[in-house]
């Protein structure tokens, strides 16, 4: 694949998504960029990881929660006052990791909106991840050593959080389907190994046109 071309990754938690993100990119020989973008994005801002870390996948944007933490964390040297919510200044720092990454080479992005962030870009393969809730209880349990009861909170929290993270940013919905070239159920298709060759072959394909 002499082309550069982008692959976006959106996924259910506990879906398998961003370890299936992480092979494809081993199997193409390109980037993968998945938590690595809090080191770069608090790089940027000049915010704590820690701050990033904690507050990315959050939806804020409110007048009482920018009062609330922004001075907090100023007061904790972790950033400078502005009007912006901490939360919206994450996204925007992410934000422009992600452009200028897409803009260089070819490679693999887990979540973070990037699938909207490179709409008008070339190239870019936009998936999105699923699979059935007693699988996904079962990889989240096994993981964490929950019970599947657990599991089942802490999937159904971390899902409407991504949801609403996505869905406040782009004004789109997280699950429309309309938002992806290719959506695929783990479960349905055989699990990571057949989902990875999947998207290769779609990539492929794509390329060819």
């Amino acid at each position: 694949m002499n082309k550069k071309f982008i692959v976006t990754i959106a996924r259910q938690f506990g879906s398998g998504g961003s370890e299936i993100g992480y092979r494809l990119a081993q199997e193409l020989g390109i980037k993968y960029y998945d938590k690595d973008l809090i080191v770069q994005a608090a790089k940027e801002s000049g915010m704590c990881e820690q701050v990033v870390a904690q507050e990315e996948e959050k939806t804020t944007g409110s007048f009482l929660y920018s009062m609330v933490l922004a001075p907090h964390a100023a007061a904790s040297h972790f950033l400078n006052w502005t009007e912006d919510s901490l939360n919206d200044r994450i996204y925007k720092a992410q934000a422009s990791v992600i452009r200028k990454a897409a803009a260089e080479e070819s490679c693999v992005f887990i979540g973070r909106c990037a699938d909207h962030l490179l709409w008008d870009e070339q190239n870019v393969f936009r998936v999105f991840i699923q699979a059935d809730l007693d699988d996904r209880k079962a990889r989240i349990a096994s993981e964490g050593n929950l019970t599947l009861e657990k599991a089942e909170e802490v999937i159904r929290k971390k899902d409407r959080t991504r949801a609403n993270y996505y869905n406040f940013h782009t004004s789109n919905k997280w699950t429309d389907l309309t938002n992806y070239d290719l959506c695929v159920n783990v479960s349905k298709i055989g699990g990571i190994d057949k989902t990875v060759q999947l998207i290769k072959e779609m990539i492929e394909l794509k390329l060819k046109d």
